[in-house]
This record gives C-alpha cells, sequence and structure tokens, in this order.
C-alpha cells in the first residue's frame, strides 16, 4: 500500500525533466550541481526534523518528571505507568509526526531528484522506475518474491535475512543508548537530568542526514539503471547480434547469478534482465536462470571469445545496484577462473565507481572487465 501510494504520489507531482544531450545514467555539470543541492536541502531539513523531534521528546521527560517526581530505584508498577503515560504518549506523537514528514519531504526530494537528472516519471514506461524511487524515499525494502524466474533468496539463509533486519532496525535505538552511558560515566558532573533528556539531540539529527543522504544516493542509482543498464549491455553485445543458444543462456545465468549473490532484487537488476530479454530473447522455461553453480560449471564450455563476452556482462550486472559486495567478488573472481580469464576484479570496482558517479563508461572501459 505505501509503495503504491508513494508512486502515485511521485507521478502526480513529477516535474519537467531537464533536457540533455547526454543518457539519463551521465550527469553532466549542471545535472551534479542540480543534485547536490537537493541532496543538501533534504539532509538538512531530515536533521532539522530530528533535533526538533528529540527536543520535543526531551521535553516530554522532564514534564513528566516534574510532574511526578523523580523515579525511584526500583520503582512500582503504578509509577511507571504514570511516567510513561505522559512521556510515552508524547514520545509517539512526536516519532509519528516526524515519520510522516520525513516520508513526504523523501517524495518530495526524490521527485526533484529525478528531475535534475532527466527521468520523466510521469512518463508510461516509467511506472516501474517510480515504484522503485518510492520504496528508495519511504525506506520500503525491495520485494523478496522471485521475479522473471531469479529468486534473490536462494543462496541466503533465513537466519540471515532476519539477523540483518533487526540489526537495521536497532541502530538508532542502541547508538542513543550507549551515548547516554558514556554521557554518564565520562561527564559526572554534567550529566544531570537535564543534559540527558537531550542526548538524543545530535544522535537523532546524525542519523537522519545519514539515511536522507542514503536515500537520495540510492533514488539516484535507480534513476540511472535502466539507461545504463540498455547502454552497457548493447555495448557488451554490440559485435554479438545473434549469439548462439549456449552464450545466451550463460548471459541470462550471468545476470541471474549476481542476484543470487546481491541476496536482494534491486530494481536495476530487474532491469537488466529486462534488457537482456528484450535483446536475446525470453530463454528456456525449464531452464534454471538463478544457480551460480551452474553457471560456473557450463561457463567453461564456451568459446573463449564468448566466455569474455559472459564475464562483461557479469561485471554489468554486478555494478547496477552501487555496490561490489563481498560474493559477488568472490562470484567474479570464481567466473574468472572458470573461463581462464585474468582477474578483473579492480577494474570492475573501478566501473562501479565511474556509474554512481554518473561518468561516461566507454566501450574500451566496459570491455577491459575481461581481457
Amino acid at each position: 500500500m505505501l509503495d503504491k501510494f508513494g508512486s502515485e504520489f511521485l507521478r502526480r507531482n513529477a516535474e519537467a525533466a531537464a533536457v540533455a544531450d547526454d543518457p539519463i545514467h551521465v550527469l553532466n555539470p549542471v545535472e551534479r550541481a542540480g543534485l547536490r543541492r537537493v541532496a543538501r536541502g533534504a539532509v538538512t531539513r531530515a536533521a532539522l526534523a530530528g533535533v526538533l523531534n528529540a527536543i520535543a521528546t526531551g521535553a516530554c521527560d522532564l514534564y513528566a518528571a516534574h510532574l511526578f517526581g523523580p523515579l525511584p530505584v526500583h520503582p512500582l508498577l503504578s509509577q511507571r505507568a504514570a511516567y510513561w503515560s505522559v512521556f510515552g504518549t508524547g514520545a509517539v506523537l512526536f516519532a509519528a509526526v516526524e515519520i510522516l514528514y520525513l516520508g513526504w519531504d523523501g517524495l518530495r526530494s526524490v521527485t526533484r531528484l529525478s528531475a535534475v537528472a532527466g527521468m520523466e516519471l510521469s512518463a508510461g514506461e516509467n511506472r516501474e522506475v517510480a515504484l522503485a524511487l518510492a520504496r528508495a524515499a519511504l525506506e520500503l525494502p525491495n520485494p523478496p518474491e522471485a521475479v522473471l524466474g531469479v529468486n534473490p533468496h536462494r543462496e541466503a539463509s533465513r537466519a540471515q535475512l532476519v539477523v540483518a533486519s533487526a540489526v537495521y532496525k536497532l541502530k538508532i535505538f542502541v547508538t542513543n543508548f550507549v551515548f547516554k552511558q558514556v554521557m554518564q560515566r565520562v561527564l559526572p558532573l554534567m550529566a544531570t537530568r537535564y543534559l540527558l533528556a537531550f542526548t538524543a539531540v545530535p544522535i537523532n539529527g546524525l542519523w537522519n542526514g545519514l539515511v536522507c543522504w542514503s536515500v537520495l544516493r540510492e533514488a539516484r542509482i535507480r534513476v540511472m539503471g535502466p539507461s545504463a543498464a540498455l547502454e552497457m549491455l548493447g555495448a557488451v553485445l554490440e559485435n554479438e547480434p545473434v549469439p548462439r543458444l549456449e552464450l545466451t543462456m550463460a548471459i541470462h545465468r550471468a545476470v541471474g547469478s549476481a542476484i543470487v549473490r546481491t541476496r536482494e532484487l534491486h530494481p536495476n537488476h530487474v532491469a537488466i534482465v529486462r534488457a537482456v530479454r528484450q535483446r536475446l530473447g525470453e530463454p528456456p522455461a525449464d531452464i534454471e536462470l538463478d544457480d551460480s553453480d551452474v553457471f560456473l560449471k557450463q561457463l567453461p564450455e564456451l568459446e573463449p571469445a564468448e566466455r569474455r563476452v559472459v564475464l562483461r556482462v557479469l561485471a554489468v550486472a554486478a555494478i547496477l545496484d552501487g555496490r561490489l559486495v563481498r560474493a559477488e567478488k568472490r562470484l567474479l573472481a570464481e567466473a574468472y577462473a572458470a573461463a581462464d580469464a585474468p582477474p578483473c576484479v579492480a577494474h570492475v570496482e573501478k566501473l562501479r565507481r565511474a556509474f554512481v558517479a554518473g561518468d561516461i563508461i566507454s566501450h574500451h572501459e566496459l570491455r577491459r572487465a575481461a581481457i
């Protein structure tokens, strides 16, 4: 419900996209300056919202303490209930207001960012991009379901997924708790109740700013992804107008393996899966596309020139989500070894940085992903 609401918000409030001669994923100086302005404004507002929320919550803490007096070392349940009826109500109310504001401002900022980058969100062909941007702005996870025959969680355990989610949710609470303990021990003379009540002020402001910066970075990557997927895939396959079936299957499996190792179906991954199918056609229905072991096993069976093509497609798929995690680097290393090719993981990392920065990536640089 939230991602659909956010998508409609973006499409209805879409601003006129900037016109440029270069593709969307290439950022010229004017676009870079515009994106920096959008990011600075959004991060400043998010940090200020966190500071105001922390101040208001601290004031509720002091008011409750003044109203009911300081709690004893071992308070009764009735004393705790009275205190939390005031402080808890205020904290929940101000937190809800902050969350609603951050969600609204995040959607608004992503709308501006898309326009500056040249993405026309109101266009029908960009409906999926708008949905992906809404998820980024509202900090919603990517769908866990398999898409187009690729299950991103095929090689991930449920325990790993649960732990990763729990760590993400607890980060602000743990930081506030640790900071308050440091204040109590390091500054015993200054750590009065008035000071401790407002220790969350810098933490909330800092976290909000960092999260907002991360959201806008992710949104920018999602704006650039579809354009980059089409152009880079076209550059890699420009000399392969009608590849034979074995090469086609290896390319499909290369993309699926990159997704499985990431353990998340990023919207840009969906974009390259669609781009591969648009270029090479639909794979057979009975073929597993997300088994990295099968991909690595069949890679040596290709001709040397075909292996290099597959390795380049794998490199493109690996960098399109803006990250190159350890599992992806391991997959790349294993693929280079299986293809009997010199390892070029360092160059793939260079390509990733260039893509995230919005730089022009030449055909020659793409070919260097597999020599």
